[in-house]
């Protein structure tokens, strides 16, 4: 019963950092075509507006992660403490590991992104 708590935790942070991943990345590409645009001084105001709601929308996806992180952790510790009570060590606790450090890292770089981003766009 464990081992399949294990797999279907590591299956949802998976997911969610897949789905994470892809939705990054799609937001820079938009936020670089409109830097890209603002650089070449083309219609500057509706570029501005959009920029600043894709680096809302960067900081919604942030939180949003971090969040789902310490969820992570929280599943983990308390299937690692189930799997010690039942004296059980699958190595799927391995991979559930891997994947909650994994979205921990995503959810640092996205903050340390968006830390970096407000602080040039107040300079």
């Amino acid at each position: 019963m464990l081992q399949v708590l294990i797999e279907k935790a590591t299956l949802d942070i998976k997911e969610d950092y897949d789905l994470d991943v892809r939705t990054v990345g799609e937001v820079k590409v938009r936020m670089n075509e409109l830097e890209l645009k603002m650089s070449k001084r083309e219609n500057l105001e509706n570029n501005d507006e959009s920029l600043s709601f894709a680096r809302r929308e960067l900081n919604r996806l942030t939180d949003s992660t971090i969040l789902k992180s310490k969820e992570a952790w929280k599943r983990y510790e308390a299937l690692k403490r189930d799997c010690q009570t039942q004296a059980f060590k699958p190595p799927q606790l391995d991979e559930l590991r891997i994947w909650c450090k994994r979205a921990e890292q995503l959810a640092a770089d996205l903050l340390c992104y968006s830390l970096g981003a407000l602080t040039n766009e107040n300079s």
